[in-house]
């Protein structure tokens, strides 16, 4: 009994070692299995996430590439000549006579269709693949190799009075596997031209007690409405085919001479104080009593869409009787700045944008609601629509900035304009006054001085006021304001 209980315990304790045996077998197996099922899963999660940020990265390539063509429309240029920069060009002339990209009718010059857009770029394409995609020449090298576009085409915009519809498909990956297609419609803003480098109400001033100041332009028009007064005819640039183009005051020069400035009067001329008449030698290209044959065009900067446009990307101010301004128009007593203040810049390159200055009441400019607003800033580029009267004082010395001439006359290629240095210039950009402007100094402007009242010299005939003319104004090219944006609601992406 007690060798055959002794036999049960020991075959016991040996099934039972067994059976500790597979059980832990089956437990390795199931760790086994959770760990490759867990490796399984975070492979498909490393690929899934690849994936994603994959994707988004040819979506931000898309959206990339959209804001380059929007750059094209600013700047021609930047595209080779090759691919047909006109495109991108002002082709058609509007209802005002004006480069636009809208005719007469309101029809914009991209008419092209999904099937057959006016512009095409595809990858495929080795040609167009290098204007593309090419790291050192291409024009989205700035993507780095993280993204390539694949096609780009523009045609017709689907909603009246939009400009065009641009669609862009990006990849990013291994050979680019993923894909993204977006496509979005640009409108046009209705930038105004500015046709001459200085124009106003009328020029000088019949009180001044001595002689009239110094005020002329170089490389394009003076158009007065009225009357001007100017110092003696010798004293006067003429209009000449020779004439070298520098960066010299008239002042400086031995004989004051321009290629292209024209006189265009409405009224009267007066050569100190006395009248045209009574001098011999005056220069021909002064033309006086132009009105109202053949006529004279002085541009209207509409103000309520320079308002809304300065409100929804510029600056906007209201003014006070002290003449301080106040951001968004609200004046509360304490937070008004100076006008100089916020028209500084610290050199060329700070561009202070558009800046818009309401009249005293907030209602289009009159005679009763025009404040004054005081300028002594030595320097300042952007875009100053001033509803109010202005006292301008030169800054201690200006700053030097490029400039480019304009074109033979006949001729529009970017080549033919020639590249100057301008020293002591206290403004590059554009100002419009609703009312006068009155000059203290010797003042230098690069871009366009308007004036819907008087240009008076104020300091009894001692200063001087120069304005060299960009002739990229002329075609609506105004530094500081957008020719084009994003039609709310018209971002889609495509399969």
């Amino acid at each position: 009994m007690h060798r055959s209980g002794g036999h049960s315990v020991i075959t016991l304790r040996r099934d039972e070692r067994g059976m500790a045996l597979l059980a832990v077998l089956m437990v390795v197996c199931l760790l086994t299995l959770l760990g490759m099922t867990s490796l399984q899963l975070a492979g498909q999660e490393v690929v899934g996430a690849s994936a994603l940020q994959e994707e988004r990265v040819a979506h931000h390539a898309a959206e990339a590439a959209v804001d380059v063509v929007m750059g094209w429309f600013h700047d021609p240029a930047l595209l080779s000549q090759e691919v047909g920069t006109s495109w991108f060009a002002k082709r058609l002339v509007n209802v005002q006579g004006d480069p636009s990209y809208f005719d007469a009718q309101g029809r914009a010059q991209f008419v092209g269709t999904v099937a057959n857009p006016d512009i095409v770029f595809d990858a495929a394409n080795l040609q167009h693949d290098r204007l593309l995609n090419d790291p050192q020449t291409g024009w989205f090298k700035s993507l780095k190799g993280l993204a390539r576009i694949l096609k780009l085409r523009v045609y017709g915009a689907t909603r009246p009075g939009l400009l065009c519809t641009v669609e862009v498909t990006a990849g990013a990956g291994h050979a680019s596997r993923v894909t993204k297609t977006l496509s979005v419609e640009l409108g046009a803003y209705a930038v105004p031209a500015l046709h001459a480098p200085l124009q106003s109400g009328t020029l000088g001033s019949e009180s001044a007690q001595a002689r009239a100041g110094s005020v002329f332009a170089h490389w394009g028009e003076m158009v007065i409405r009225g009357r001007a007064y100017f110092p003696r005819p010798e004293e006067v640039p003429v209009k000449s085919g020779l004439a070298p183009v520098s960066g010299q005051a008239y002042d400086e020069m031995s004989h004051r001479e321009d290629r292209w400035l024209n006189i265009r009067l409405g009224g009267d001329v007066f050569f100190a104080q006395l009248p045209i008449e009574a001098w011999s030698g005056v220069p021909l290209n002064v033309h006086a009593h132009q009105e109202p044959v053949p006529g004279i065009k002085v541009d209207q900067w509409d103000y309520a869409t320079l308002k809304r446009m300065a409100m929804q990307f510029g600056r906007y101010y209201g003014l006070d009787r002290e003449g301080l301004l106040y951001p968004g128009g609200v004046i509360e007593p304490g937070l008004g700045r100076s006008a100089a203040e916020v028209f500084a810049s610290k050199g060329p390159g700070d561009h202070r944008g558009l800046i818009f200055v309401d009249t005293l009441d907030g209602l289009p400019p009159r005679a009763d609601n025009m404040g004054t607003i005081v300028l002594d800033q030595d320097y300042a580029e952007g875009i100053f629509i001033v509803n109010a009267h202005v006292l301008w004082k030169a800054g201690a010395s200006g700053k030097s900035v490029p400039a480019l001439s304009p074109p033979p006359d006949g001729q529009q290629s970017l080549g033919t304009r020639i590249p100057v240095q301008l020293s002591g210039i206290h403004l590059q950009g554009v100002l419009y006054s609703a009312g006068d402007v009155r000059y203290v100094g010797h003042l230098k402007v690069y871009g366009g001085v308007v004036a819907q009242g008087a240009v008076v010299d104020g300091t009894n005939g001692s200063g001087t006021f120069e304005v060299w003319y960009n002739h990229d104004l002329r075609e609506g090219l105004v530094q500081g304001l957008p020719l084009v944006y994003v039609a709310p609601g018209s971002w889609q992406a495509k399969l």
